[in-house]
């Protein structure tokens, strides 16, 4: 897609995210390729997306020194420092 110069705006991309992001089976490849795209377009994701997207590789069998992990990781706890915990989330 992105060969083809394929646009993905902000907003699409965070709901794409925390669509992909749900699901349970499966070897979270769409989460990850949404992850990538918007990587590639230096599209920085929502807290939202971010956590949903953490939280299921985290359900994951995957070492702790991956470096999608790590990126994700620093990712979230960035955006929970820049916006806050907020009303219904927990640590």
């Amino acid at each position: 897609m992105v060969a083809r110069r394929f646009n993905l705006n902000p907003k699409m991309g965070n709901d794409l995210l925390l669509a992909a992001s749900g699901e349970k089976t499966g070897g979270y490849t769409m989460a990850n390729y949404v992850w990538d795209l918007m990587q590639s377009q230096n599209i920085t994701p929502s807290l939202p997306a971010v956590e949903a997207y953490y939280r299921g590789l985290k359900e994951r069998d995957i070492p702790a020194d991956d470096q999608r992990l790590m990126l994700v990781s620093r990712t979230y706890n960035n955006q929970r420092l820049r916006f806050g915990q907020g009303p219904g989330r927990s640590v």
